[in-house]
């Protein structure tokens, strides 16, 4: 079975995620959202110091566009990962994760141990991973993502504006793990042009 499926260009029936252009972007956020390197590495770049939250990582129901990218039937459970990263204390970048769990006895077998290593680490490290498109979308409230974004910042997040997010996939040995980052208030004062 291939896990590294696009739905006509975009992560999303219904197309809710569009292909980045970054000129169509705010920029305090476009240099963040168009960012093809290691997140993870220039957080490190651009703050004191960053920290890893693990919120959960489990098999899970993931968000129905996600059983469509990952092929799963409906009801069937995927490997799931959420982190919160703070630069300098200050929650930047809410991120969830998910892939087939096939994936986890093959090709993303690490995923499984990762703790409170950020995937992107692994990722970046690794030889033989391909990046797929990026996709983004402007989260508004109510939309799961936002509201999974404003539940891990609570008590914070009496009230989060509209946030940028971003997916796209990482296939390695024909398995996609889809990372989807949401771009959380606080990013735009640490060095957006980084």
């Amino acid at each position: 079975m291939n896990r590294t499926t696009l739905i006509g260009g975009s992560a999303a029936p219904g197309g809710l995620w569009r292909a980045l252009q970054p000129a169509l972007l705010e920029p305090d956020v476009a240099s963040w959202l168009g960012e093809r390197g290691s997140l993870t590495r220039r957080l490190r770049t651009v703050c004191g110091r960053l920290e890893l939250v693990l919120l959960r990582q489990c098999c899970a129901r993931p968000l129905p566009d996600e059983a469509a990218l990952l092929e799963l039937r409906q009801g069937e459970r995927a490997w799931v990962r959420e982190v919160l990263l703070l630069a300098d204390g200050r929650p930047v970048l809410y991120a969830h994760s998910v892939a087939h769990p096939s994936s986890l006895r093959t090709a993303w077998r690490s995923l499984s141990n990762q703790g409170l290593r950020p995937v992107g680490d692994s990722i970046f490290e690794r030889h033989g991973i391909r990046r797929g498109p990026i996709l983004v979308r402007r989260l508004r409230d109510g939309d799961r993502l936002h509201r999974a974004a404003g539940l891990a910042l609570a008590p914070e997040a009496r009230r989060l504006p509209a946030l940028w997010a971003r997916r796209s996939p990482f296939i390695h040995a024909g398995h996609a793990l889809w990372i989807t980052e949401v771009f959380l208030p606080a990013i735009a004062g640490i060095g957006a042009t980084a």
